[in-house]
């Protein structure tokens, strides 16, 4: 069988990520089958949000099976799964991300099998120290125990569908740490290939060089999801959305010239936060709150935009600020030099920040349109030259190659 001829699969779509791939295979001949497993209410699963070129209807290549996610399904995912594993059986290479882990060990061995981790399926989905994070403490003590007693086996399934893996790919070692020792511990003592990526389709989602802007009034926006409560469990993920808005109020002090953009994502109690934090800080009147929007009306706030934000706290860069960078615009973030330099050496154009002081003065110095320019056009090719995801996609044919050839036809 000519190598070409191989038939890749992709069940599970965290932000539609596995999508990028799945375009990249199918610009390179492969046939190619991609599952669509979320409601058309869960908007940034699916890949129409992102994609500028794949409508809905979707094209026969994308098959649309619903798959509820309710712990009780999970437990049953063997049952529950049957027409998804039916579609798929056909395929010689399948990329699991995100619930599609429940599932992959249901498939034959001789199937070639990839473990696209998104991050939660790793902190969340796969993780024991998790449990007692998802139950309610307002059910009785029997329901919690029975809680905990599912999504302990829930977990263990979860994990043997990644051991049955033969190739893993997660981010760079050392930007998860939580992520990197589950590795080691799930994956002991079986040979598998590990692929780090970090990158994005630009091409295909339609992210274009922009640079800079001559507003009358300085655009600053932020796309960052809400994470502003923290727990002992959680402190992670924390996104300092906080910590811009008291910076952006300290800035608005100084120059009242200023238009201020918020997406509201994340839940609606840190919305909350942010919204009461915004009117306490006299900025309320200054700052336009939109929905969820799909991805090129957020593109479009992008391009009208001076200046633009990830997260400053002590989670990672995300697609908002790939998106910023490759569009030419100064971007301020927590970009974790700690973890990131010694992958992208000193020459890094994100402005680094991770407290208020520090987002300040970035935005005293972006007001200068000459230095917008100048930063915007560092990210830009810092972008083109760290965050594209063919390099990624090119290993993954590598490998998949190396083991085809093992594994037999």
């Amino acid at each position: 069988m000519d190598f070409k001829n191989i038939k890749i699969g992709f069940i599970g779509s965290m932000n539609a990520m596995p999508m990028q791939y799945a375009l990249k295979f199918k610009e390179d001949g492969f046939d190619v089958k991609y599952v669509v497993e979320s409601t058309q209410d869960k908007i940034l699963m699916r890949p129409e949000t992102y994609f500028k070129d794949i409508t809905y209807p979707y094209p026969n290549w994308i098959k649309e099976i619903p798959f509820e996610k309710t712990l009780f399904k999970l437990f049953f995912n063997k049952y529950f799964t049957k027409k998804l594993r039916n579609e798929m059986s056909d395929r010689d290479v399948i990329f699991f991300n995100h619930y599609g882990h429940h599932v992959s060990r249901h498939f034959k061995d001789k199937i070639i099998k990839i473990a696209l981790f998104s991050g939660a399926d790793l902190d969340v989905q796969c993780n024991y120290d998790q449990i007692s994070n998802s139950i309610n403490k307002k059910d009785n003590v029997i329901v919690q125990y029975l809680k905990k007693i599912l999504l302990k086996i829930s977990i263990d399934n979860y994990r043997k569908g990644i051991k049955s893996c033969d190739i893993l790919s997660y981010f760079p070692v050392g930007m998860n740490g939580v992520g990197d020792k589950l590795i080691k511990e799930i994956m002991q003592g079986k040979s598998f290939i590990d692929i780090r990526r970090y990158d994005a389709n630009f091409k295909d989602i339609g992210v274009e060089y922009v640079g800079a802007n001559k507003n009358e009034k300085l655009v600053i926006c932020s796309a960052v999801r809400f994470l502003i409560e923290t727990t002992e469990q959680n402190t992670f993920e924390y996104k300092g959305n906080d910590l811009i808005i008291k910076a952006i109020a300290k800035f608005y002090a100084v120059n009242k010239n200023i238009e201020v953009h918020f997406v509201e994502k994340g839940p609606k109690e840190d919305i909350a936060i942010a919204k009461k934090l915004c009117r306490d800080l006299g900025i309320d009147d200054i700052v336009i709150w939109h929905q969820q929007m799909s991805l090129d009306n957020l593109l479009e706030l992008y391009k009208k935009s001076d200046v633009l934000f990830d997260q400053v706290g002590r989670h990672w860069l995300g697609g908002v600020g790939m998106y910023a960078t490759y569009m030419g615009k100064p971007l301020i973030a927590n970009a974790r030099l700690d973890v990131f330099k010694e992958m992208w050496g000193e020459d890094i154009p994100i402005l680094d920040a991770s407290t208020v002081d520090e987002i300040y003065n970035h935005l005293i110095n972006c007001q200068s349109f000459d230095y917008r320019e100048e930063v915007g056009k560092a990210s830009h090719l810092f972008a083109k030259e760290n965050f594209d995801g063919e390099r990624v996609c090119n290993q993954y044919e590598s490998a998949i190659l190396d083991l085809y050839s093992k594994k037999g036809e």
